[in-house]
């Protein structure tokens, strides 16, 4: 994302979590997303602010429309804008959350979002406007995307232990874990499938787990059954408070399995969240800091069956 006239600060107040990104600046204010995927997205949401309710002096009170936001998106590369979301400067003096649904022409593979301040521009320059109301965002979060993936994901059909272990991660800001799983397939081919019928499916489950002790001890977050994965999904998890500290160990782990051949799964697309709007990838391609133990094939997630 980038940004005008903004940094991370807590000039506004805490809106969610810790930082938020404050735009005051004299001339342009905005923020600018990259081209993104929406297609599959449903949603969008954030926490917004425009002034103060006390009137400080880092976020004053706003006095008339030109102070408020727009929320505006592009399909062309930010040639032309159509308005998604009006911030009203009267309503947005409270810490407000926007829950707002994407429209149809949005959802593009080169959807790209913009939150701005209008400016006025005499004589072709930007006029300075420290008297605009400052105004801050938080917790940007896309939601509903489609629950399938790009290129390889990590395949899991090995006859003895089945587990995908992070390295050390630093947690201290981290909010949400987010990731696409499948568990065998609809089409129960010989290399994606899972016996459903079986009493004992519920020991197969995959597991997400965290430890903060090197691995010697690990607590559950959730547990995943083949009967709700058996269709790829992509699920987002909390980071307990219990996690959000400096070298804490992730693991998808699945217990029991019937051996080669059975109760396969596939893993991609980990994303750990961080409050300071930095999300960190983990590269499955790459294998990039991730221990794991499964068979060499690979497989690819889509949301239809196999």
């Amino acid at each position: 994302m980038s940004l005008e006239g903004g940094l991370a600060c807590l000039e506004c107040g805490v809106l969610a979590e810790d930082t938020a990104l404050y735009f005051g600046g004299p001339t342009v204010r905005q923020a600018v997303t990259q081209d993104l995927d929406l297609r599959g997205a449903k949603f969008l949401q954030y926490w917004g602010r425009i002034g103060s309710e006390n009137n400080m002096t880092t976020c004053h009170r706003p006095t008339c429309r030109k102070e408020g936001v727009l929320l505006d998106y592009s399909t062309d590369g930010g040639i032309s804008w159509t308005l998604l979301h009006e911030m009203d400067y009267q309503k947005y003096i409270s810490i407000r959350h926007d829950y707002i649904l994407l429209p149809e022409k949005a959802l593009t593979n080169t959807t790209r979002l913009r939150w701005w301040q209008p400016f006025v521009i005499n004589n072709g320059i930007v006029v300075s406007g420290f008297d605009r109301a400052q105004w801050a965002l938080d917790n940007i979060l896309i939601g509903g995307l489609a629950p399938y993936a790009h290129g390889d994901s990590l395949y899991f059909n090995g006859c003895q232990i089945r587990q995908a272990v992070t390295k050390a991660l630093d947690l201290t800001r981290a909010s949400k874990i987010m990731f696409v799983l499948q568990i065998g397939s609809l089409s129960q081919t010989d290399s994606c499938n899972t016996n459903l019928s079986d009493p004992n499916t519920v020991d197969k489950a995959v597991l997400l787990q965290y430890s903060i002790n090197n691995g010697i001890t690990w607590q559950v977050i959730a547990q995943h059954q083949p009967k709700d994965f058996i269709q790829a999904q992509r699920v987002s998890y909390n980071v307990p408070l219990e996690a959000r500290m400096k070298g804490v160990l992730l693991r998808w782990w699945q217990s029991r399995h019937s051996g080669s051949g059975h109760d396969q799964w596939a893993l991609d697309h980990v994303e750990v969240v961080h409050t300071r709007k930095q999300n960190y990838m983990m590269n499955f391609s790459r294998q990039h800091g991730l221990r794991h133990f499964y068979n060499r094939r690979r497989r690819s997630l889509h949301r239809r069956s196999p």
